[in-house]
């Protein structure tokens, strides 16, 4: 069990070291750096944290950057820190979003903003429950995998929060997203759920609906990107990973799935996401 301290200093200072990951956002900014110190690990999160990781995974310690408050150091931890700890570690932690529908776990993954958080909340809004959000957990078992529930808020941009929920429980986060409260507007699944089925998200906004199967081929190389990743040097560790990605390729029917992003459109995704893991592909 991995123990978060938060230091009562503040600031990131210039590091000697050069990172050995980046993690890259879209738009070409810089989210995340990794670098190596004596202890262990560091995520340098730039203008929000710094965390250091020690090398046996039992105690982080985060040191804020001057403006950040401690509801977002805890939210980086949880979505950023955690994941890449469990991956490290031997779990299986993807980026995305996960409802539960006639009892079966249904995952969307997708680079950022690619709309999986506002798909899911669509689901949400139509009485599903939701799983969790950003962070998918999932355990290996009975020939199958399971999605361990999160509660957390739904983190939406304001336009997709006022059209699914009419702004309903909504407080804006640093990073200019809405956050939803569960409550009536929103169900959380309670229990671990059998998972389904995938769905990458593509990143054309414009595409006409489409949903696909991945091939066991196709499917790896697509799920790769969307799972956490601690040390892409240590070659042991990262075999392994990409091991039990491939087992989950194998095991569960991973699809591509395309769609135009506007709010009209949703009511047709639903329908066609639902009845592909009722009914098959088509």
């Amino acid at each position: 069990m991995t123990e978060l301290r938060i230091s009562e200093e503040f600031g990131q200072p210039v590091l000697s070291s050069k990172p050995y990951d980046r993690w890259i956002s879209p738009n070409g900014n810089c989210t995340a750096e990794f670098h190596r110190v004596e202890t262990g690990y560091l995520m340098r999160f730039p203008d929000e944290a710094d965390f250091f990781i020690d090398r046996d995974l039992g105690n982080v310690t985060a040191r804020p950057a001057d403006q950040t408050d401690r509801d977002h150091i805890l939210k980086l931890y949880r979505n950023a820190v955690v994941p890449v700890i469990g991956n490290h570690d031997g779990g299986l932690f993807l980026h995305g979003s996960a409802v539960a529908i006639n009892g079966a776990a249904i995952v969307f993954l997708g680079q950022s903003r690619s709309g999986k958080t506002t798909l899911a909340g669509a689901f949400a809004k139509n009485g599903n429950s939701l799983l969790t959000e950003d962070v998918i957990d999932l355990v290996e078992g009975d020939g199958g995998y399971r999605v361990r529930p999160v509660r957390s808020k739904l983190r939406l941009f304001p336009d997709s929060a006022e059209f699914l929920f009419n702004d309903i429980g909504v407080d804006l986060s640093v990073d200019g997203k809405a956050a939803v409260e569960g409550g009536d507007c929103i169900r959380f699944a309670d229990n671990p759920t059998r998972l389904a089925a995938v769905f990458i998200l593509g990143n054309d906004p414009a595409a006409p609906l489409s949903v696909a199967p991945l091939s066991l081929p196709q499917a790896l190389p697509a799920v790769i990107p969307h799972a956490f990743v601690l040390d892409v040097e240590d070659r042991q560790r990262i075999k392994a990973h990409f091991g039990r990605l491939a087992d989950l390729a194998e095991m569960v029917p991973i699809f591509a799935i395309d769609y135009p992003r506007r709010y009209a459109a949703l009511t047709q995704v639903c329908e066609a996401v639902t009845r592909t893991v009722l009914e098959g592909p088509r």
